[in-house]
Parts: structure tokens; sequence; C-alpha cells
């Protein structure tokens, strides 16, 4: 797959499309051929409005065919697309495009004041548009410029490289054998730049992509009928759930009736979920990877295994520090570096190119990948022993009638406690038997893997958004902090029933 040859491989397609589906229902569609004339008309009036190659056109709008098309045009002039999330606030229009060195800013959100460097999505830049004074770059292998937040929360912008581009969508199309009779449906933001490796992976092949939005994904998978998704663990937890409620027909069918995989890899998925898709004939796949270097390993419909992340792409990129903590080093990595990390430590990115995880993980003797958990994660006991707190999790994942387990430090004695969702939190007997069980469980285990201290949660942690971190992983800092407002809670209680 090349970037600078992507035109020519939809230019002419009058048979895939590309549909947008909106908050309403309302639905537009247009061809690839469509889409191509379209995007030149964008490319020539951007030029026309005094925007070079080496110029920055920012992006920050909602998920739609006009997103696509200003990317499209960007490309087509040379121009760097800079995207940023939906909910970035402007505020004062001027001060934003200069402070980001924007050329042109395409944006549906309400400003204080105009500027003559903004265009709406749905409008195309004329001689009423004048670009900002911004600084130009060399064209080269620099393709976009994209944040993402990371499981800090911290916001880190990324220079996006054409090389690590092409090669993910190379890779991605070799080991998954997509072609032109495959639909995609996308329903996370197009400021995601995984979801712009879709859209570019569909145009080059031919295949059809929907854009849609999250409030209505589940009815636009049924109608629209995906060969394929990629989505956090979130969406297929949900969907499972409301399959159980229809209570009838397949799960297959309930997602559409065409999906040939499903890919998850976001943030870590339970493992009875991955369990449920498989026994209804579905296959969910995880992978793992990053927008630093692209994806790192996949399960494949060929080679899977349940609860690994797949086997390592480039086994060769591949190295493991001594406490199995994984580097990354290949010619082409999605991402050159870091820009605008406001304030997130820069130690991602070392001298001769090796990128720097934050993951452990393991080997098996098959070569499939299983992570142990995020390097900043890990908890220190009081006995100075270091625990990764999702290996703690999967040690107790048999004990029955438990939805959900979440593995932190204790804020007193620290030492580990959990954060566990019973299957019926209204079950007195169910809770007690949960405890009983764990406690089953701690007898065969080293001291320094047991749960000392519960809380139960009346919903599961990962699947609520205030515990979660914008690019939808569980935030373990919150869960930590929601363990120990929670037992708190309880030893007041204690101590008001002990004061009666």
């Amino acid at each position: 797959m090349r970037l600078h040859e992507l035109a020519d491989r939809y230019r002419d397609n009058a048979s895939a499309v590309v549909v947008e589906i909106d908050s309403t229902g309302r639905r537009r569609e247009v061809t690839h051929r469509r889409l191509h004339d379209l995007a030149v008309l964008y490319a020539d009036r951007l030029t026309a409005a005094g925007v070079r190659p080496g110029h920055v056109v920012g992006i920050r709008a909602g998920n739609g065919i006009d997103w696509v098309l200003w990317d499209l045009a960007a490309m087509m002039t040379g121009a760097v697309l800079k995207a940023f999330a939906d909910e970035t606030v402007i505020g004062d229009p001027g001060e934003f495009v200069t402070r980001h060195g924007l050329a042109l800013l395409v944006t549906d959100a309400e400003v204080t004041s105009g500027h003559p460097a903004l265009v709406r999505p749905d409008g195309v830049p004329g001689v009423d548009v004048v670009p900002a004074d911004a600084p130009r770059g060399e064209p080269g292998d620099l393709h976009s410029l994209v944040f993402s937040s990371g499981t800090s929360g911290l916001l880190k912008g990324l220079n996006v490289s054409r090389k690590g581009t092409e090669y993910v969508i190379s890779r991605f199309i070799e080991c998954f054998g997509v072609g032109a009779d495959d639909r995609h449906v996308i329903f996370l933001p197009l400021s995601n730049y995984q979801q712009r490796l879709s859209v570019y992976c569909c145009l080059w092949i031919g295949a059809d992509v929907v854009l849609a939005p999250y409030q209505r994904i589940f009815g636009v998978v049924r109608d629209e009928r995906p060969t394929f998704l990629i989505a956090p663990p979130v969406f297929y937890d949900t969907a499972l759930q409301l399959f159980h409620k229809t209570g009838g027909g397949s799960l297959g069918d309930f997602l559409g009736g065409g999906i040939r995989f499903m890919i998850t890899g976001m943030a870590p998925i339970r493992r009875e979920t991955l369990e449920a898709y498989w026994a209804q004939g579905v296959r969910l796949l995880e992978a793992y990877g990053m927008t630093e270097s692209g994806m790192i390993a996949w399960n494949t419909q060929e080679e899977h295994r349940l609860g690994s992340v797949g086997k390592l792409i480039d086994p060769e990129a591949v190295t493991f520090l001594p406490d199995g903590e994984l580097l990354v080093h290949r010619p082409a990595p999605l991402s050159t570096g870091y820009f605008d990390t406001a304030g997130a430590a820069d130690e991602t990115y070392r001298p001769d190119g090796t990128i720097v995880t934050g993951d452990y993980g393991t080997l098996d003797d098959d070569g499939f990948l299983t992570l142990l958990g995020r390097k900043k994660d890990v908890i220190v006991l009081d006995s100075g022993r270091k625990v990764h707190p999702a290996e703690i999790e999967s040690l107790f994942a048999g004990v029955e009638g438990v939805v959900e387990l979440l593995v932190v430090p204790t804020p007193r004695t620290g030492r580990l406690g959990a954060i566990v969702t019973p299957a019926n939190p209204k079950d007195d007997a169910l809770v007690l038997s949960i405890r009983e069980r764990i406690d089953k469980t701690n007898q065969s285990l080293e001291s320094h893997q047991r749960i000392t201290s519960l809380v139960f949660s009346d919903r599961p942690l990962r699947n609520d958004p205030r515990y979660m971190t914008a690019n939808l992983k569980l935030s373990r800092p919150l869960a930590a902090a929601y363990f120990a407002e929670a037992a708190q809670a309880r030893r007041q209680e204690r101590a008001a029933e002990h004061g009666r």
C-alpha cells in the first residue's frame, strides 16, 4: 500500500461506497468515485485559498464523509492534517490557530467570534477564507499530527509517518485477507488514528466503509451488515448483554449476519467475553499495538489463542528487558516521535529508534504473546515486592459468580485489595459465597499474591465512563481511589455500629 497511489486506487471505483449515518439516523452514501471527485474539489479550493505543501490544516469535527474529504484533500495538496478530538475546546479561534501553527481550521464547534481561517466541515474554502500566516515544513515522511491520551490521561501529540501508515495497512491486508467483498463499520472518532487507517485500507482494497455515531451503533451493525469490526472491549461486552436480552437467534445474526472476524485491542478484555463469542461461532480476535509503534501482535483467523494478544507481527523487531518489558525497533514505526507532550515524560523513544512500550509480557513456546500489565500500574507491596495487577486478576478468573474483579493496592496496609462486581449484587448469599471462594483461592497462592481486602460494586468499573480514560481503557488510579473511598465508608459504618 502506498499513500501517494491511494487516489488512483479509488478514483474509478463506482461500486464500493462510503456511508455516513448521523445521530438522527439520516443516511448519506457516495461511491468511491464520487468521493474522489469531491476530494479533488476540496483540494483545488484549498489550493485556491492559499494552502500549500507543508502547511498544517486542522480539523476538529464529528465523524462523517466531510471529515474524510478534508483528510483526502489535505493529502492531495501536500498539507499535513492535524486532528483534534471532538471535545477539544477552541475558545478564541485566532489564538487556537496561531498556537497550533494552522493555515486553516475545519470545525463544527461553536466559537465566540469568526476568523478568516475557519471553515465548516460541509463548506469549502474559497475567496472568503484566508489561510493564517502559518509556518510550512518540508514535505517528507510526516503524514499527520494526532493526539493520544494513553492510559495516563495526559495528551501527547504524535508525528505519524507515511511509511509506518503504509506498513501497518499492508500487513493488515495480508494477515486478515481483507478485500473488495468486505464491509467495515467505524463508530469511534476519526481523530483516533486507528480509524483513519481503516478508512485508507477500505479505499485501497475497494471495500465499503460505514461511518456511524456510537449512540446508534448496534442498530447500524444489524442494518449495514459489516464483515469485520474493530472495537474496544466495552462494545463487545455491551453487545453480548443486548444479545442475551433478545432471547433468540444467534449472536452472529444479532451482529448483522455478515461478520467474518472482529478485533479488540484497545484495552484488556475479559476471557469470559472472548469465550462467549467463540462459543457462538463469532471470531473475536485480540490484538496489541500502540500509536507510537503501530501494531505489535495480533491473533488471526488462522492462528489464534484465547487469552493471548496473538503472535508478534515482527518477531525480530521485539526484545524483552529482564523484567519482561517489551521494546520495539522496526524500520517503519507508525510514529516517529512526540510533539506537545503536555508534561508527559518523553522516555518512549530512544535515540537509536527503539520504542519503549511500558508493557510487560511473556511469549509461550508457540510464540503467542500474553500481556502482564502496564509498567506504571505495577503495585509495590509493603514488603518491597512488585506485582502486576492483571497477573493477579488472572489467578482469580475462575471464581464463580464474579462478573469483574479488579486488583488495586490497599491505601493503608500496602497489600492487595480487590473491587468485585457480583453477577447479582443484591444477592447476599452470592456475595458471601464469593468471599469464601476468594479466601479458598488465596490459600493456594503465595503470600504476595493474596487479596486481603474486598469492596463490592454494583456495576463493572471497566464499563463505567467515570473510570475510563479518553481512549476507553480502565484508569487504574481512579479504580484505586474508588476502592479507598469504599473501604473508608465501610470502616465508618462499622465504627458507627460499634458505637451504638
